[in-house]
C-alpha cells in the first residue's frame, strides 16, 4: 500500500509527544471478508450480559463461517453457493440480534456499561452491513443487483469516522486514508450507470466544510490491477501495468500540461471560477482506466505525482483490512522524489 515508512514515522513521533496519534479502524469486518471478526467479540460480550441470546448469535457465526475468507472478492463468491436457507437464515438472525440490541439497550447498559454496549452495537452493525453487501454484490456480478446497493459499505464507513469523532474531544481531527472513489464527494458511476454513493459523499453532507477530501493520483507510472481469481489467496491476482498517457480533460492532463511535477491543487476556489466558466476536468484515474466523474465537485483538492509505482509487499496486503488505500490505484503508492516527503502520512 506504500504507506510502512509514514507509519513508521508516526510510532517514533508518537514516542516523543503527548497526545499521540490514534489509529482506528472504520471498515466491515475483513474489509467484507469474513463476518467472524465481528461476530466473535459480540458473542463474548452476550456471554456476559444476554446468555439467553447465545444460540442465536452461534448460528449465525456456523454459517458465517461456511464461507469466510481473506477478502470480499473471496467471501462474496463462496456466499453465492450457500443454501438459499442458509443464505436467509443469517440475514434474517443478524437483524434479530440487531433490533434486540437497540429495543433492550437500558437493560445491557445497566448489566454493563455503556463503552462495552457502544462498541458491541458497532461491530453487530458492521456484520450487518457486511452481510447487506454479500447479496448486493451477488446481484452486481449476476446483472440484476438494484442500483447503487453496494454503497452499503461505504456508509458504514462514515458512520465509523462520526462515531469516532462522537466519542472524542472537540475539535479532533481525523486524517482518514481510503481510496480515491471512497473518499470522493460525489456519486460513483460506470458507462452512464450509477453504481454507489461513496463514504465521502456522506461526510460531506453531514461535515460540511469540515470534510476535505484529498485525492491523489499520477500522470504516469505503473499501477497494480486487481484481477478477479477466485482460486488466488485474495480472490483475485496483482497485475503490474503501465498507465496510458493521461486522458484529454482528465485532472492528469491538467498537471502534466501545467508541468508542475509533484504538487497539490485547491480546488475549492477552483469551483466558483469554473461556475463562471469552461467546466474543469470531467475524469480522474482509477487503477490503469479513467474514472468519469466532476472532479472539481468531488474533490476538495488533488496532491499530484509525476509516476506511481507498485509497492513490493502489495501481494500480502491485498486484503486491505482497514479500506485503505493509495489514490492512484489499490496497492500503489506514489513515489515522491523530494527525500522525507512520504513521511507526513497518517492514518484513521
Amino acid at each position: 500500500m506504500g504507506v510502512d515508512e509514514p507509519l513508521r514515522w508516526i510510532r517514533r513521533h508518537n514516542h516523543a509527544v503527548s497526545p499521540p496519534v490514534r489509529f482506528a479502524g472504520i471498515d466491515i469486518p475483513a474489509a467484507g471478508g469474513s463476518l467472524l471478526p465481528s461476530l466473535t467479540p459480540v458473542a463474548d460480550y452476550l456471554r456476559q450480559i444476554d446468555p439467553d441470546t447465545l444460540p442465536l448469535i452461534q448460528e449465525a457465526m456456523r454459517i458465517a463461517g461456511s464461507f469466510a475468507g481473506t477478502s470480499a472478492a473471496a467471501a462474496a463468491p463462496a456466499w453465492t453457493r450457500l443454501p438459499t436457507a442458509d443464505q436467509d437464515a443469517l440475514t434474517a438472525t443478524l437483524t434479530r440480534l440487531l433490533i434486540r440490541f437497540r429495543a433492550v439497550e437500558p437493560l445491557y447498559v445497566s448489566r454493563g456499561d455503556r463503552r462495552s454496549y457502544d462498541i458491541a452495537l458497532r461491530r453487530l452493525e458492521g456484520a450487518c452491513q457486511a452481510d447487506y453487501g454479500f447479496r448486493a454484490m451477488a446481484g452486481l456480478f449476476a446483472g440484476n443487483g438494484l442500483t447503487a446497493d453496494t454503497s452499503a459499505r461505504d456508509v458504514y464507513m462514515a458512520e465509523s469516522v462520526l462515531w469516532h469523532l462522537e466519542r472524542n474531544d472537540p475539535g479532533t481531527r481525523i486524517v482518514l486514508v481510503a481510496h480515491n472513489a471512497h473518499i470522493q464527494r460525489s456519486p460513483i458511476s460506470f458507462n452512464g450507470h450509477l453504481t454507489g454513493f461513496p463514504m465521502g459523499q456522506h461526510l460531506h453532507n453531514a461535515l460540511g466544510n469540515d470534510y476535505f477530501a484529498l485525492g491523489l493520483t499520477s500522470s504516469g507510472g505503473h499501477t497494480a490491477e486487481m484481477v478477479r481469481d477466485e482460486q488466488a489467496r485474495f480472490g483475485f491476482t496483482i497485475e503490474h501495468t503501465a498507465l496510458q498517457p493521461p486522458e484529454p480533460s482528465s485532472i492528469e492532463a491538467a498537471f502534466a500540461a501545467a508541468g508542475l511535477g509533484l504538487s497539490v491543487a485547491g480546488l475549492r476556489q477552483a469551483r466558483t471560477w469554473a461556475a463562471d466558466s469552461a467546466p474543469g476536468p470531467d475524469r480522474i484515474r482509477l487503477q490503469s482506466t479513467f474514472l468519469h466523474t466532476p472532479v472539481l465537485d468531488a474533490f476538495d483538492g488533488i496532491l499530484h505525482t509525476p509516476a506511481s509505482t507498485v509497492a513490493d509487499n502489495v501481494e500480502c496486503e491485498a486484503d486491505d483490512p482497514g479500506g485503505v488505500r493509495g489514490g492512484a490505484g489499490p496497492g500503489t503508492h506514489a513515489r515522491q522524489e523530494a527525500q522525507g516527503e512520504g513521511d507526513r502520512a497518517a492514518a484513521p
